[in-house]
């Protein structure tokens, strides 16, 4: 056995301990002339052991058994396979083991699409907790992310090994907006009779004069947004003029309206001083539920053997989720790698702005690639 020559026991905040497994691809083509589905077959091998932990400035890591790290940085890979072919995410299940146990001496079935749709709502999360402690905000990006998570659909995973069948966040403002009030109060109906418009307890701008012919218009299907369903659009309209308890799916509803009625939902718009302060707060409270809710399989033990606290975790998504819950987006991001070849996630400073290779390697290569490129371009002259 080499020589220890770090002991990352010393330093760690949790580990989780799992296996390695079996993973093939099937190709099923089910009909002439449609893609073909991809379903992943994987058994566990308890034979190979795995041991993960998280440390700050590490991450989560893959633990060597003579205490050193063997891998680093494993949330960044797992990250980035949301943009790879499935070759390599079959070779990183078979390093790291599947996202949930699985069972020994026979397969289990899963499909490609909801393997790839949890990986990236993970990215997702990351990327917007990134964007929205980034010191040069990108408003645009932030609120594309935020709307994807928001409105993502439902997951649910279940394997023969899991007690409980694993579900994706669920955002209760979806069921609130699916149902929104529609009824006019009595205040409404003699603004109407009285005037013009409608007066809004605003959480964006304290106050707003709505046109009571546009409200009109909207709710009667008349007004529309591209790109947006009518109905999407009515209800945050009736949430904005109707709903009038102050809190943040009021919030969410007010952003959203003025998002739709005033920048017609265009995120590459100008965003006032006033949407970019509640774009950021609403964008942290989905950061949060998303993460809340991943923690489901997380339990707080204490280990007799060392007299300390400890931590039982149930899966390596939940692993995954609980590095993030250790991150401090004031002192350290995850930012992808600048080499397109690469489009892995690293830890990188929140201050700095230079970084932007996750190894010396990437940052070699694409120098390389511009020589070359620089080089063909004269040639060509």
């Amino acid at each position: 056995m080499p020589q220890i020559k770090e002991n990352f026991y010393e330093n760690i905040l949790f580990k989780f301990e799992s296996c390695s497994c079996d993973c093939v691809e099937d190709i099923e083509h089910v009909s002439p002339g449609e893609k073909p589905i991809s379903k992943f077959k994987l058994q566990a091998m308890p034979e190979r052991s795995i041991l993960f932990g998280y440390a700050a400035k590490d991450g989560l890591v893959r633990i060597a058994p003579n205490g050193t790290i063997e891998e680093r940085n494993i949330l960044g890979t797992l990250m980035s396979l949301a943009n790879k072919p499935t070759k390599e995410l079959v070779s990183f299940m078979k390093d790291n083991g599947f996202l949930f146990p699985v069972c020994t001496g026979t397969y289990e079935v899963f499909d490609e699409i909801s393997l790839y749709e949890i990986i990236n709502r993970l990215k997702i999360t990351v990327e917007l907790m990134t964007a929205a402690n980034e010191i040069r905000k990108n408003y645009k990006k932030i609120c594309d992310l935020t709307i994807s998570l928001l409105f993502s659909e439902d997951l649910t995973i279940k394997t023969d090994s899991m007690k409980n069948a694993y579900s994706s966040c669920h955002h209760k403002y979806v069921d609130t907006l699916m149902n929104p009030p529609v009824q006019l109060s009595y205040s409404r109906q003699q603004e109407a009779f009285e005037g013009d418009t409608y007066s809004i307890t605003d959480c964006i701008y304290g106050s707003y004069a709505l046109n009571i012919q546009d409200y009109n218009n909207i709710i009667g299907g008349y007004s529309s947004i591209p790109g947006h369903q009518n109905g999407f659009y009515q209800n945050i309209t009736s949430m904005f003029v109707n709903y009038e308890k102050q809190d943040m799916t009021k919030k969410i509803s007010d952003f959203l309206f003025h998002f739709l009625y005033e920048m017609n939902g265009n995120s590459s718009g100008e965003f006032s001083d006033e949407m970019k302060s509640a774009l950021i707060e609403i964008a942290k409270y989905i950061i949060g539920e998303e993460i809340n809710a991943n923690l489901d399989g997380i339990h707080p033990v204490y280990d007799s053997e060392t007299m300390t606290p400890s931590w039982k975790v149930d899966s390596l998504l939940c692993a995954a989720y609980f590095s993030i819950f250790y991150l401090k987006p004031d002192l350290e991001l995850y930012r992808p790698c600048d080499n397109p070849r690469c489009g892995r996630y690293f830890l990188v400073k929140t201050t700095s702005t230079r970084n932007r290779f996750c190894s010396q390697a990437c940052c070699n290569r694409v120098t390389q690639d511009r020589y070359r490129k620089r080089k063909r371009e004269k040639e060509g002259l």
